[in-house]
């Protein structure tokens, strides 16, 4: 029995080490290198990733993998920030397999949509049954224009490299967010100064009295360091903005 989980261990470590190989170093080099491939070419790539490990998602950010605590964090921040209530409308951007959804609806929210681009990561949130409703695309675009929502959330989504979203997403979100909404976002807080974010966009939006930053919030634990980072807590950063 014990050679049995020595074997299963290895085959898990290895599958876990290609999937750092595949995704997290591609993304470092995304976000770090200087000369920027074209973003709908990068865009694509990542999505052949995804749609590689797609069955095997969940299995390689758990806790023997890449101990990824982002969808937690967000969401017992959320529960703590705003009272829960089965009619409250919640929208996860970027869904993925649903690991936020998942984590929102145990805080106690019922009616949660999805919205995610890449159509083998939606097949498994479908598959869980969390979501009232799921969309597929890389903006809002496949969402009814009469919807909109209490809360928009997303976690581990915003700013991973030129191509994720950034803060031109913001001015779409609100698009989709009742007077009063809350977007949270929540990411690493080191990609925060990475030269591709544009503040400027959300301080315009500020300035036309459109949102404004209701708070901002840095936690430790967001995921495993890699060997390629300086941030021996794992910084997570949360922003959350009100609609006005």
């Amino acid at each position: 029995y014990n050679e049995y989980k020595s074997y299963l261990r290895m085959e898990f470590n290895k599958k876990y080490e290609q999937w750092h190989e595949d995704f997290q170093v591609f993304m470092n080099n995304a976000r770090n290198t200087k000369e920027k491939a074209g973003l709908d070419e990068e865009f694509e790539a990542q999505q052949k990733i995804y749609s590689k490990w797609a069955k095997d998602y969940d299995e390689v950010l758990d806790e023997d993998g890449e101990n990824y605590q982002g969808y937690n964090i967000l969401a017992k921040h959320i529960a703590e920030t705003l009272p829960t209530s089965s009619s409250c409308e919640v929208l996860d951007f970027g869904c993925g397999t649903g690991l936020l959804a998942e984590a929102l609806r145990n805080k106690g929210f019922k009616t949660i949509d999805g919205l995610e681009p890449n159509e083998e990561l939606l097949a498994h949130a479908r598959m869980k049954g969390v979501c009232r409703e799921l969309y597929s695309s890389r903006g809002f675009t496949s969402i009814p224009k009469d919807r909109s929502y209490d809360i928009i959330a997303s976690s581990g989504v915003f700013f991973l490299s030129a191509s994720h979203p950034n803060t031109d997403v913001i001015a779409d979100a609100l698009n989709f967010l009742k007077t009063g909404g809350n977007l949270f976002i929540l990411t690493k807080k080191s990609y925060f100064s990475k030269d591709f974010v544009r503040w400027d966009v959300v301080e315009k939006l500020e300035a036309e009295k459109k949102l404004r930053e209701v708070s901002r919030k840095y936690v430790p634990g967001y995921r495993k360091v890699f060997e390629f980072e300086d941030d021996p807590e794992s910084m997570a950063a949360i922003i959350q903005y009100q609609k006005l």
